[in-house]
């Protein structure tokens, strides 16, 4: 019997607070992950003596689960039928094995493949595959096949902040996650050190995984996420608090994907610090906008966390405030500095829709169809086949994190209407 796995168990059945008890920020308990003398059953064994095949699987035997969780990132059932049930900002990654079908009009079939739903990680025991058509990361040379859960997340955790806001491998001892807006967690004191934001990897961070490629050249964002946030949105939303570096920070493995110096890279909307809301006066239409055909609303309610967004700083303080998903903070840019992110229209692991994105825009430039989500059991013009897209009434609610669609207009055109209002 491994004890170390029953420790964490007992740790992370606790809850709250408790369920950092594994990680805080750094370096996890050894025996969580590794098998000091390796494990009588083989098949079980990965490299470096991982308690799993590899490092991907090792991660989802915490945080992969059947049924709704706190700190999974995977409902591991789907294939029996059961719709993706984790509502964690970064998205559950069962959607890459849900894929979608549907007729058109010329009589062919038009398909949502599973692995263009997010990112594809390798977690072999867990039937997750590397992505068959991009054999490197789009815009950058990651291999596809040696993408898992520690091409992000450091699994050991070296990066941290210290009280003077700088970003180091080493130093001072961690004592707190660092991804959390409590007070006792969100600020280093001096001495000591926070983890970055989800054990992101800094500069220099390459896993031997993923064999010869350029180490990373940009430090971990600045953001902090409220404890509770693997939740329904349905009632009150998820706030992440985005202070800055995130686009930046997605660049180490897409570094070209917005180069204009690339002519392979077409898509070209701005993101990252230079992209502030303020450039076209997008930060007033963000506060106007509330749904299509009405652009009455006020700076103090505007806030969605399917358009979230930097708020430019990096004052944890400050960011600490808005992490939080009791409904209290609501409120939307107020000076324009506020910046677009690759994470304002994406998810960072894997959603409903095409390319991880938050809502159906590639396929569809409408969300709801007469005051209905679309759905193969729905009726009306939702049930239609170009509209339901082969997907049920449930699977289009928990992509769009549970919510209701009274709260958007009866035809509800695409989100990205947001900054633009184009609709």
């Amino acid at each position: 019997m491994r004890w170390g796995r029953l420790t964490i168990a007992v740790a992370l059945a606790l809850g709250g607070r408790g369920a950092l008890a594994f990680h805080e920020g750094g370096v996890a308990a050894c025996e969580g992950c590794h098998s000091m003398h390796g494990d009588p059953d083989a098949s079980k064994s990965g490299p470096n003596l991982l308690v799993a095949s590899d490092p991907s699987s090792t991660c989802l035997q915490c945080h992969a689960t059947t049924g709704p969780g706190t700190y999974q990132v995977y409902t591991s059932n789907v294939m029996s039928g059961i719709v993706p049930q984790q509502y964690t900002p970064g998205g559950d990654f069962a959607w890459l094995q849900r894929t979608f079908l549907w007729p058109n009009a010329k009589g062919t079939t038009e398909t949502s493949p599973g692995e263009r739903h997010g990112h594809s990680i390798v977690a072999q025991d867990y039937g997750l595959a590397a992505d068959s058509v991009n054999l490197t990361s789009p815009g950058g040379s990651y291999p596809s096949d040696r993408l898992t859960c520690i091409s992000c997340h450091d699994p050991h955790g070296r990066y941290r902040q210290l009280s003077d806001g700088s970003i180091t491998s080493s130093g001072t001892p961690t004592f707190a996650s660092g991804s959390y807006g409590g007070m006792d967690l969100k600020t280093p004191f001096p001495g000591f050190s926070v983890g970055t934001y989800r054990l992101l990897g800094g500069v220099g961070y390459l896993p031997k995984s993923a064999g010869a490629v350029q180490p990373f050249f940009s430090p971990p964002p600045v953001a902090l996420a409220p404890w509770s946030y693997n939740r329904s949105e349905r009632v009150t939303e998820t706030r992440v608090a985005y202070g800055t570096g995130m686009s930046e920070w997605c660049q180490n493995c897409h570094a070209n994907i917005h180069a204009t110096s690339d002519p392979s890279q077409t898509f070209k909307h701005p993101v990252g610090a230079s992209a502030r809301l303020a450039t076209g006066g997008e930060f007033s239409i963000y506060n106007n906008y509330i749904r299509t055909g009405v652009l009455t609303g006020a700076q103090a309610t505007s806030y969605t966390s399917l358009v979230p967004y930097e708020e430019g700083l990096a004052n944890r303080t400050v960011l600490a405030q808005h992490a939080v998903s009791d409904g209290t903070q609501t409120s939307g840019p107020t000076t324009g500095g506020e910046n677009v992110m690759c994470l304002s229209c994406h998810r960072a692991h894997a959603t409903g829709w095409d390319h991880a994105l938050r809502w159906n825009m590639p396929q569809s430039g409408t969300i709801t169809f007469g005051s209905s989500w679309p759905g193969v059991d729905a009726i009306g013009d939702a049930r239609l086949p170009a509209n339901a897209q082969g997907r049920l009434q449930a699977e289009t609610r928990a992509a769009m994190y549970d919510r209701d669609p009274s709260i958007y207009s009866a035809y509800q055109k695409t989100l990205c209407n947001k900054c633009h209002a184009q609709d």
